[in-house]
């Protein structure tokens, strides 16, 4: 009995020292918040968040604190990175931010963290009798925009500055009265057609980093136009893909930035294709080339193009299905008015209704049917001429072998009389 009651006295003290001890560590974990008991704990920049026995400092863009996030937060001197504002641009630090001040001639096209960059107006200029019809207007506002965001002087009172948007509109509808023009007036001389293409090109280097959405497309029945835009502090990387009616473009970022310590701030890939300049010819070529696909422009926010790190890979529509294998060419200008030139593309896949090409360089493609028919005649031609010299030569040399036997043959015979004779006369 004694027993008994000593367990159920020792078990009651248990009970009661474990709750004492299960009450203490209640006590014990009780938490605090720090938050409410110091609102400045994080600064005057910072977010205070109680996370249960602690607490932890969020900062915002452009701040910063030490490691265990529970320090205040104290503002990002981004000016202390070297190259954050480009070679020539001046960095100004602000809380929380920073901007870049440009000096004359650079631009950072007035998106204030970009690095500035060098931005040549002169190119925009026109002169009468050397531009095309319907681009004067057109090349002058671009030059007045330019002005103004390389912070040059323009004469006169200036007016608010039409958007990327605007401009590409503009381009896109300038091009179709002039697409237009040559299905009226027929092909055109291939320093015009240069001249074209060349336009455009500058045009669209200074109206992409204007646009201000990521991805821009503007189709007409003469033109189909598609801009992605990037904008990020690292340089983006990855595939990257645009298609139209008539084309797709695949390449990727790394082949659009070109070199990554030359990042501006953001990338720009451009596919533009031209629906009705079929009839597009270099009038140099003496062969009827007929373009089996519509023309089109890849332009990059990379500058230096041609001779890309990575290939690009262009799909052509057949404008009508056909058996004969086209020969993927691009508008060269480099030694004349113009022509078209397979150097640096090659096809690697085509069927009746597409060609897929492959080209180490950027400009303006198609797919051209003649090519290889004109170089066909050539070889043939060479061949034939071969054979005609060798023929000849032949003649020639069998006519002077029966000469020559003729001639030893009548020796001969005159030799053997003189013989006969002398004998006859000893006789």
């Amino acid at each position: 009995m004694g027993v008994i009651i000593y367990l159920l006295i020792l078990g009651i003290a248990v009970y009661v020292f474990l709750g004492l001890l299960t009450s203490g560590a209640t006590q014990q974990c009780l938490d605090i918040d720090e938050c409410v008991e110091s609102p400045d704990i994080c600064g005057n920049w910072g977010t205070c968040r109680n996370t249960g026995c602690s607490y932890m400092c969020l900062c915002p863009n452009g701040f910063r604190n030490s490691g265990d996030r529970q320090t205040s937060c104290v503002d990002i001197d981004e000016c202390n990175t070297d190259g954050v504002c480009g070679k020539r641009g001046i960095c100004q630090n602000l809380i929380g931010s920073y901007w870049c001040e440009c000096p004359a001639g650079f631009t950072n096209f007035g998106k204030n963290q970009n690095k500035c960059v060098e931005l040549n107006c002169d190119q925009y200029e026109t002169q009468p009798g050397q531009t095309l019809p319907g681009f004067d207007s057109f090349l002058s506002l671009l030059r007045n925009n330019c002005l103004v965001l390389n912070n040059s002087t323009l004469s006169g009172p200036t007016r608010p500055l039409p958007t990327g948007d605007v401009l590409l509109t503009l381009l896109v509808n300038t091009t179709d009265v002039l697409q237009l023009d040559l299905q009226s007036n027929g092909h055109r001389s291939s320093s015009e057609v240069t001249k074209l293409l060349k336009t455009i090109e500058i045009s669209i280097r200074l109206i992409a980093p204007l646009l201000t959405e990521n991805v821009t497309r503007i189709e007409t029945n003469h033109t189909d136009v598609e801009i992605l835009v990037r904008r990020d502090k690292t340089p983006p990387k990855g595939p990257v893909s645009l298609t139209n009616e008539n084309t797709q473009l695949d390449t990727t970022w790394e082949t659009v930035i070109g070199d990554y310590q030359n990042y501006q701030g953001f990338a720009f890939v451009v596919l533009l294709s031209y629906k009705n300049l079929d009839s597009l010819k270099d009038t140099t070529s003496r062969q009827n080339l007929q373009l089996m696909s519509s023309a089109l422009t890849v332009s990059v926010s990379n500058s230096n193009t041609t001779n890309l790190p990575q290939l690009i890979n262009l799909t052509f529509n057949h404008l009508q299905s056909s058996d004969v294998d086209p020969t993927c060419v691009y508008w060269s200008d480099e030694n004349g008015p113009g022509v078209w030139s397979e150097l640096g593309c090659t096809s690697v896949m085509s069927n009746s209704n597409q060609t897929v090409c492959s080209c180490s360089h950027l400009s303006t493609f198609a797919l051209l049917k003649g090519i290889h028919q004109k170089k066909g005649t050539g070889q043939l031609s060479l061949v034939m001429w071969g054979g005609v010299f060798v023929a000849l030569t032949c003649v020639v040399l069998s006519l002077i072998t029966t000469l020559w036997c003729r001639f030893v043959s009548r020796k001969r015979r005159g030799g053997n009389r003189l013989k006969q004779d002398v004998q006859l006369h000893r006789k």
